[in-house]
């Protein structure tokens, strides 16, 4: 998701198409640059700064050796879908392919074109959600059923409404098993009891009711193309969305995870439900 997401960034900050954008992605921190990190689900919110500001930089450095090839004012160029071109007039003087290759060849100028920058983010963004969750209660079994779910979210502008979406919905399964299923279980000695998928309760899509997903787009003036953070956000409040559900059916407070079967029986058993 990331790497589409950079993609796009670097394609609109540059001019280029999309596909003539190719990423290298090489997680190896025996060679890759040091980074102390994005944090707090910010990675289109952080390592898009530095995105962004790279992408500047090459575009600035394609038009100065366009300027010098054309023999034209750097301030009349620009980019637009691979094409170095008249700003004025919008006419194409030369395609990216031919700029590179005389770039490269070039008998009297001969140029690598690059861009390397980085940046050190000191700014940070509030992103915000919101979720609702109906349910039925079966008292008898201690059982929840999950009828319909959706999360509303502020994420600033979406570089990808597509993503997006899947993120939420990711997140949104993900507080499902937080809130009703998913526990690790520790013998007396810290080894694990349920290390497989059989005993540890994770739920599959017969568990899972309708997604539904809405955001509310503002811009963000910190965000490099006004966008906020969104990875967290959808998996943090369905687990209170659907404690609030119970105890508005039931009257009854759980305040430990997950709600089980078991828990809920004996709570109703104290409370006089059953």
């Amino acid at each position: 998701g990331a790497d589409t997401v950079f993609s796009q960034m670097a394609a609109e900050t540059i001019g280029f198409t999309l596909d003539q954008i190719h990423i290298v992605s090489t997680q190896d921190t025996d060679i890759s640059p040091f980074d102390t990190g994005a944090y707090a689900s910010r990675q289109t919110y952080v390592s898009g700064m530095a995105v962004k500001k790279t992408a500047a930089l090459f575009k600035e450095r394609l038009l100065s050796y366009a300027a010098y090839l054309l023999k034209a004012p750097k301030s009349i160029l620009d980019i637009q879908n691979n094409e170095i071109i008249n700003s004025v007039t919008k006419d194409c003087l030369i395609t990216l392919p031919a700029l590179a290759l005389e770039a490269f060849y070039n008998l009297d100028y001969a140029s690598h074109i690059t861009a390397e920058s980085s940046v050190q983010c000191k700014n940070n963004t509030i992103s915000f959600g919101v979720c609702f969750a109906e349910i039925e209660v079966d008292l008898a079994l201690g059982r929840i059923k999950v009828l319909n779910m959706i999360n509303v979210h502020d994420s600033g502008v979406l570089i990808n409404p597509q993503l997006a979406k899947a993120q939420v919905h990711g997140g949104m399964s993900m507080g499902l098993g937080y809130a009703l299923s998913e526990q690790l279980l520790f013998d007396a000695k810290g080894k694990p009891l349920n290390p497989n998928l059989l005993d540890y309760k994770l739920p599959t899509s017969m568990d899972t009711p309708d997604l539904a997903v809405d955001f509310v787009e503002t811009v963000d003036p910190s965000g490099p193309y006004g966008n906020k953070s969104l990875g967290e956000p959808p998996a943090i409040p369905v687990a209170p969305a659907i404690r609030n559900a119970l105890l508005q059916a039931t009257g009854i407070a759980f305040n430990s995870l997950p709600i089980t079967p078991h828990k809920m029986i004996k709570k109703f058993k104290e409370n006089g439900l059953i």
